[in-house]
């Protein structure tokens, strides 16, 4: 750690080494896009010449040449003896092959498709990279400018908080709480936030089903335990949705299951 008073790369890392979801950094999509557009550009002229070299062998009549176009051996062999013809179109496929790969495998389409794979850094955690770069100030010269374009960023770990109860015990536990390492930071950890989210759903989630069971229970008439099942099923849905980021087909086969369980519960109580 950096010396009391002091910023640089050595205190930003550290920082950002305190938790997982601060790992945030630029992407730089313009410039990969750039950088794309320029590799197309490439490969573009790259077609092009092949399809001169298309067209200029289909009206060829030297019997070296036509060989050369339709046997691999023959047109290696005559470009490693240095025949103009076969030579420089051994060339442009050597180029050809290179520029291909870094332009599917090696950089561009594959790594840009997993940037874009990853999520924007959620709320809170930014909200606290932000406070600590512009109180610390690390940076001098153009890494200054870091956060001059704040969109450009993702995180290397998914945020947790984009769900309702999530973002509410981040706002709730910012007020109280300071990052460890910078006190002047609002800062409440996500794996704490985590753990309470995990807990509460299930609670929540449980006291809906016992409720429910215990309410129809007590209800003997049919017509208005079949009203219970379809409120509490549909507050159970509810209540995943806004609390938990579950998937869609996540909440719905929780929901089935809760409605399977009151059914039963309610054939059970019926049958006794």
């Amino acid at each position: 750690m950096s010396s009391p008073g002091f910023s640089g790369y050595a205190t930003f890392s550290a920082f950002i080494a305190t938790a997982p979801e601060l790992s945030i950094y630029r992407t730089f999509l313009a410039l990969n896009s750039r950088n794309l557009l320029y590799q197309q550009s490439e490969l573009l002229s790259l077609e092009k010449k092949f399809q001169e070299f298309d067209e200029y062998d289909s009206k060829e009549s030297n019997l070296d040449h036509l060989s050369s176009s339709k046997c691999w051996e023959t047109f290696a062999a005559r470009a490693a003896a240095d025949n103009p013809h076969e030579a420089e179109r051994m060339e442009f496929i050597k180029n050809m092959q290179t520029k291909i790969k870094v332009y599917h495998v090696d950089e561009a389409l594959l790594l840009q498709s997993q940037i874009l794979e990853l999520s924007a850094p959620g709320r809170r955690a930014f909200g606290a990279f932000r406070g600590w770069f512009d109180s610390e100030r690390p940076f001098v010269g153009y890494g200054s400018d870091l956060l001059n374009n704040p969109n450009d960023f993702v995180a290397l770990q998914a945020s947790i908080d984009q769900d309702f109860l999530s973002s509410t015990l981040q706002d709730l536990g910012g007020r109280g709480s300071r990052h460890k390492t910078a006190p002047e930071i609002k800062y409440y950890s996500a794996k704490h936030v985590s753990r309470t989210v995990t807990a509460s759903t299930v609670f929540l989630a449980s006291l809906v089903i016992n409720g429910a069971i215990i309410a129809l229970y007590a209800v003997k008439d049919e017509h208005v335990r079949l009203g219970m099942i379809t409120i509490f099923t549909s507050l159970f849905a509810t209540s995943l949705a806004v609390l938990a980021d579950g998937r869609r087909t996540d909440i719905i086969l929780a929901t089935a299951a809760c409605a399977a369980v009151l059914v039963v519960s309610v054939s059970t109580s019926g049958s006794g």
